[in-house]
């Protein structure tokens, strides 16, 4: 992964120099870089008049278990009314496979109707999903580690309604199932038999959500500014097929401040995830990285590292502009994340990631950028990847 950074500052940087020489006050991104300089006019008046806007990044990443798979993240960005009323609808579509046993495929679709009239969200995912765990709780031992290989199946669909300025409200459903459920690498004792409330398999949640957001991001691909809110309650329900009657409240706040003339941007993510009434399967207690929404959070932990009935989390993030046409920035992250002690809401343990990444632009008529982070906590680190911004 480190010779993919390598190559993408290498490949790119002869490149930026012969741009950055005559286009400063001009957005270049890596189809411009690969088009080259002389086809620059014809090619950007031809992308200019595309209706939908592409980008994708493929690579290589670690799956839990040990092995290897190819992620290829492809991102869909469009408009369906004036751009000046109407914000940037995009579709996310990641396949990844190792060719063997470990495959998935996620649609994450963010639909703005015209005037911002309706917003329709969704997240869809098949996958074969192999996951480490620790148990519950705040402070969870490296030994207490155990590795569960099962399938999964969401389904999460919300439309929301315009309800004022910026203020949207509605209704959704949503449906996690995991089935072939098997624990493995157990050094001690049993995870999934630790907990007693619900380790059947499968283990599916099956509920409607009720949300109000407020959203005044325009771009949520990349935001140059603005803001972002969202409270979703969550009641899973035995007559909807889940297995417990519990219910969840999520609540997620998003700012993004300009500063230097908006070569840099500060921006600032805290949610908190609780279950309300009930109890929930284990593995759809709330968990680093396990959040009902768009973005990746815990960049530096490994996903699922601490799990418990609680999680609050707060990140922020420097993001500078290298050069003044665009093409080529870096970003510097820090967040501080906390699960309960279990069934509680005692966040007694306090754990803090942090990192660096680069951006390489890859479509300036959407601003997605092509993101590729190293995170590092205690005893861990790894390296992200995303089309878009990581929040």
């Amino acid at each position: 992964m480190l010779r993919i950074l390598l190559f993408l500052f290498l490949s790119i940087t002869p490149h930026f120099y012969a741009f950055s020489q005559n286009l400063d006050s001009t957005q270049v991104d890596l189809v411009d870089v690969f088009i080259g300089k002389r086809k620059f006019k014809e090619a950007n008046k031809y992308r200019s008049d595309r209706k939908v806007y592409f980008s994708f990044f493929p690579a290589p990443v670690s799956t839990p278990g040990g092995g290897k798979a190819l992620i290829t993240s492809i991102n869909a960005a469009f408009s369906l009314g004036d751009p000046a009323t109407t914000n940037l609808s995009n579709i996310y579509f990641i396949p990844y496979t190792d060719f063997t046993s470990r495959f998935g495929f996620y649609m994450r679709p963010n639909i703005w109707l015209a005037n911002n009239s309706w917003n329709f969200i969704g997240d869809y995912r098949i996958a074969h999903f192999p996951q480490y765990t620790w148990g519950l709780g705040g402070d969870t031992e490296e030994f207490s580690r155990s590795l569960i290989n099962t399938d999964f199946i969401r389904i999460y669909q919300n439309a929301l309604k315009k309800i004022g300025n910026n203020w949207f409200a509605g209704i959704g459903y949503a449906l996690d199932r995991n089935y072939n459920i098997e624990e493995s690498e157990i050094s001690s004792e049993s995870n999934l038999d630790q907990y007693v409330l619900d380790t059947s398999d499968p283990s599916i949640s099956s509920g409607v959500t009720f949300n109000l957001s407020y959203d005044i991001r325009y771009n949520a691909i990349n935001p140059p500014k603005g803001g972002y809110f969202l409270a979703s309650w969550r009641v899973n329900a035995t007559e909807l097929g889940s297995d417990q009657d519990y219910q969840t409240l999520f609540i997620d706040a998003r700012k993004y401040i300009p500063l230097r003339k908006a070569r840099s941007i500060l921006a600032m993510r805290g949610y908190y995830l609780t279950l309300l009434t009930g109890s929930a399967p284990y593995l759809h207690l709330p968990a680093t990285n396990w959040v009902p929404n768009t973005g990746i959070a815990s960049r530096g932990f490994q996903s699922g590292r601490y799990r418990s009935n609680a999680m609050m989390y707060y990140e922020a993030e420097q993001r500078y502009q290298i050069s003044h046409n665009g093409l080529l920035g870096l970003v510097a992250f820090m967040n501080v994340s906390s699960a309960s002690e279990f069934d509680t809401q005692n966040f007694k343990y306090w754990k803090a990631g942090a990192g660096v990444g680069l951006r390489a632009k890859f479509n300036k008529y959407s601003n997605a950028n092509v993101a590729i982070d190293l995170g590092f906590s205690e005893n861990y680190w790894s390296i992200w990847i995303n089309v878009g911004e990581m929040f």
